[in-house]
Formats: C-alpha cells, sequence, structure tokens
C-alpha cells in the first residue's frame, strides 16, 4: 500500500472559521499540532490570487511538487493570529516500503530545520515528541494518513482558470 501526501503542519491554537475561509480542510489533530492537506497547486492558487510571488527559504534537493509559496506561511499567521507561526511542510511518496521523503519547519520566516530533513526533524522542531513506542510521524497518526483527499483536485482547474 503506497502513501503520497503533502501536508502543511501547525503547531498552536488556529482558527476555525479562518481554516475554513481558505479552503484548508483538518486531516488531524494532536496535542496542538494540526495537519492539513495541500498539494503544490493549492499554494500556487493562493498565491496568484493574492498576487504574492515571494518563495519560502527552501533548502535545495526538494521535489518540484513540493510547495514553496511563502503564502503559506501568510495563512498560517492569519489561521494562527501570530506572527511567528511554527509551521511545517511534509511530503511523502513511498510504495511498498520504497521511496522517499521530505519536510521543511519554520517559524515565521526563519527556517528550523536543515536540509533533507526528515518529517520526523520537522515535527521535532514544532514541539512533537517521540514515544518509547512510536516516532513522531506515528505519534500524530501519519501513518494512517495514506493519501490526500480528493477535493484538492479542485486546485487543479483553479490554477488553470488563472493560468498558473
Amino acid at each position: 500500500m503506497g502513501h503520497h501526501i503533502c501536508a502543511l503542519v501547525v503547531a498552536g491554537q488556529v482558527d476555525a472559521e479562518r481554516v475554513h475561509s481558505v479552503g484548508l480542510r483538518t486531516e488531524l489533530v494532536h496535542d496542538g499540532v494540526s495537519v492539513f492537506p495541500i498539494d503544490h497547486y493549492f499554494s500556487a492558487y493562493w498565491a496568484a490570487r493574492r498576487g504574492s510571488s515571494a518563495q519560502l527559504d527552501l533548502p535545495d534537493g526538494l521535489p518540484t511538487t513540493f510547495p514553496g509559496e511563502a503564502v503559506l506561511r501568510d495563512l498560517v499567521r492569519e489561521m494562527t493570529g501570530t506572527d511567528e507561526p511554527r509551521f511545517a511542510i511534509i511530503q511523502t511518496e513511498y510504495f511498498a516500503g520504497i521511496g522517499d521523503q521530505w519536510a521543511v519547519a519554520f517559524a515565521g520566516e526563519r527556517r528550523l530545520t536543515a536540509a533533507q530533513a526528515s518529517i520526523n526533524d520537522a515535527l521535532a522542531a514544532l514541539g512533537v515528541r517521540a514515544s518509547a513506542s512510536a516516532d513522531e510521524f506515528d505519534v500524530i497518526g501519519l501513518g494512517e494518513f495514506r493519501s490526500n483527499p480528493d477535493y484538492l483536485d479542485h486546485y487543479v482547474d483553479l490554477c488553470d482558470e488563472l493560468g498558473v
């Protein structure tokens, strides 16, 4: 079975109304950490809609489908009501145990993780702690979140409409 996800992971309280207003839906919540499925079409759409061309400080070596638009930081600021929110972008591509994962964590504009960070590294930077029997990935339930929901497909059409 495969594991193909991309998500925005946000530490701290989020305003449900603001989350909803930008089309995000919560997939998981664990001890103040919320996971919202996204993809590169989602971030490209919101960047175009808001007229933003700014990019996050991402390390080299990420796939071209890894969302890098700084509008994601802006959305997290709005959702949390803080100037320096802690958040991560994570992505997996696994099938039958073979594949890759990528992650970058931030506090506002400042990158918290080194190049080639694992999802566990990013989650730890957000305050998620492994237990004796589970790593950070499994502690928050990412093992059960296997693929992004179909509603994100709508952003492909929205990007086409905007010429993005």
